[in-house]
């Protein structure tokens, strides 16, 4: 049970070290990766303060997990496990490693093409090799696949509550960002589309 506690920690800090590694990889190859628009919707500025701080919550309850200790912050009610039953535990830490293996092969499959945010100036090949070939999204399915992992392994209403909204914004982003592939990738994307689902 000492495992559980601290696993979904070690998995998050597996995943970001492997994006911060595959982030400088390829900056030392000269790729640029992030978007360079200047102008950020107005909405983005007033929700990227928001995004921060609840994401310093999700790190501080991972913290508090792992070490056992007392929540500073949310009340009881938020923390509090719902459900105590051992398989649930089991199938939760069974789906974080799934969104490992999920998140490491495709950071490697991406080769050069890992891109952030939408540029019409900066756009990678299109991948559908390896395990895009399984999946169009699998960047966003290792995200829902770990939040969801670590809603069942600690199913608190706080975890639960996050699982269902990063579940829900993925899929919105999903739709955006299909759009924007479709419009510059033309028939290619479209073809990709046809023959492999969106998660799944």
């Amino acid at each position: 049970m000492e495992f559980l506690s601290i696993f979904p920690l070690v998995s998050f800090f597996i995943l970001l070290i492997s994006l911060i590694s595959r982030v400088i990889y390829l900056r030392k190859r000269g790729i640029k990766m992030s978007s360079k628009q200047n102008e950020k919707p107005l909405y983005l500025k007033f929700l990227y303060p928001v995004f921060a701080l609840i994401f310093l919550l999700w790190t501080g309850e991972l913290f508090r997990l792992a070490f056992h200790l007392p929540s500073l912050v949310l009340p009881e009610i938020f923390t509090a496990n719902l459900v105590n039953f051992h398989p649930l535990k089991m199938t939760g830490a069974i789906v974080i490693l799934l969104a490992l293996v999920f998140w490491i092969l495709t950071l490697f499959h991406f080769h050069f093409s890992l891109r952030f945010g939408l540029d019409n100036k900066n756009q990678g090949k299109l991948i559908t090799r390896g395990i895009f070939s399984r999946s169009r999204n699998p960047f966003f399915l290792s995200i829902d696949l770990f939040f969801s992992g670590l809603a069942l392994l600690h199913a608190s209403l706080f975890f639960i509550v996050m699982a269902v909204l990063t579940i829900i914004s993925i899929h919105f982003f999903i739709l955006k960002e299909e759009k924007f592939l479709r419009k510059h990738y033309g028939e290619a994307y479209r073809k990709y589309q046809e023959k492999v689902r969106r998660y799944f």
